[in-house]
């Protein structure tokens, strides 16, 4: 099954979601940042794995940042606080 390409989305000019893929186990998320915009601190409510498909961001997990890059991949568990910060343009694949 063929989903979409994610390197063929439309420009965006501020935060951007996107479900693109939901079945009863998980689903996949989208998320695209401008450079400098910024996801407040909040928790999921299920564990989570995250690719940065472009770009670089700030990760802070727990008060622990991690500087993520192109290709980086990330896992937490659920209810873990965090908040996200693009260093530039990018775009995450989140699945949970």
């Amino acid at each position: 099954m063929i989903l979409g390409n994610i390197y063929q989305q439309e420009d965006f000019e501020k935060i951007k979601s996107k479900q693109v893929y939901k079945n009863e186990r998980f689903h996949t998320v989208l998320l695209q940042l401008k450079k400098e915009e910024m996801l407040k601190p909040h928790h999921s409510a299920t564990d989570a794995f995250l690719m940065v498909a472009e770009g670089e961001i700030i990760f802070t997990l727990k008060e622990k940042v991690y500087e993520l890059k192109k290709g980086d991949m990330f896992s937490f568990k659920a209810f873990e606080t965090h908040d996200v910060k693009a260093v530039t343009d990018a775009i995450i694949l989140i699945i949970k």
